[in-house]
C-alpha cells in the first residue's frame, strides 16, 4: 500500500500538477526529476552525462524522500494534509535542484516541452503568466483552479485510501480530471494569448 502510494503520489504530481502552494513559489507544474528521467526528453534537451549522473542521483533520493514521506502517511483528515503538504514541498524543493542542473537555453526548452505535455497546467507557474501578459483577474481565476484541482485530487486521494475505488479508478480519475481543468483554464485566455501559447510550444517533442 504505501508503495503504491509514493507511485500514485508521483503521479498525481506530473498528471494533475497541483503542488498546492501558493502560486509565486511554482517553479513547474510536476515533477521535474521525474519529466527529466524520460529518454525522449534527455535527448531533446541534448543533456550531458554529466548532467544525467547528476539527475539520476537527484531522482533516486527524490524518490527515497517521497517514499519516507509516504510511510509514515497518517490516517486523521488533518495529519493527511499535513502528509500532503510535507510531499509538495519535497516535490517543490526537488524541481528546484533539478532545473539548477540545465543550461538556460535547456531550461527554455523544458518549458516548452511543459506546454505540449502539460497544457493549460503550464498556466500556474508566474513566469509563463507574465509572458502572455495575463490580467489580475485572470490570475485570480487561475489560483480558483488550481485549489478546485487540490480538492478533487484530495478527494480521490480519500477513496482511494478508504479502499472505495481502486488505484486504476484512481489514475483514470485524475487523468481525466486533468483534461477537464486543463480546457478550463485554457478558456480564461483571449483568442490573442492562445496564440501566443500556441507559438510558445515551439517544435514537437519526438519519441526515442
Amino acid at each position: 500500500m504505501k508503495t503504491t502510494l509514493i507511485a500514485t503520489s508521483c503521479f498525481v504530481l506530473i498528471a494533475l500538477g497541483a503542488p498546492s502552494l501558493h502560486a509565486s513559489e511554482v517553479k513547474f507544474p510536476g515533477s521535474v526529476p521525474v519529466l527529466l528521467a524520460n529518454q525522449s526528453v534527455r535527448e531533446d534537451l541534448a543533456l550531458t552525462k554529466p548532467q544525467c549522473s547528476s539527475l539520476d542521483r537527484l531522482r533516486a533520493k527524490y524518490k527515497s524522500d517521497a517514499r519516507a514521506a509516504a510511510a509514515r502517511f497518517p490516517a486523521t483528515a488533518a495529519e493527511r494534509k499535513a502528509a500532503n503538504a510535507t510531499l509538495r514541498e519535497l516535490n517543490a524543493r526537488y524541481n528546484a535542484s533539478a532545473l539548477s542542473i540545465l543550461t538556460p537555453a535547456q531550461r527554455e526548452r523544458l518549458d516548452q516541452i511543459g506546454h505540449q505535455k502539460l497544457g493549460g497546467l503550464m498556466l500556474f507557474v508566474p513566469r509563463i503568466q507574465q509572458k502572455l501578459q495575463l490580467t489580475t483577474a485572470q490570475v485570480s481565476a487561475l489560483g480558483a483552479l488550481q485549489r478546485e484541482g487540490d480538492a478533487f485530487a484530495d478527494k480521490a486521494n480519500r477513496a482511494f485510501e478508504d479502499g472505495k475505488i481502486g488505484i486504476h479508478e484512481r489514475l483514470e480519475a485524475l487523468r481525466k480530471w486533468r483534461i477537464k481543468q486543463s480546457a478550463k483554464i485554457l478558456s480564461v485566455l483571449t483568442k490573442a494569448q492562445k496564440c501566443l501559447l500556441h507559438e510558445m510550444q515551439g517544435q514537437q517533442l519526438k519519441p526515442a
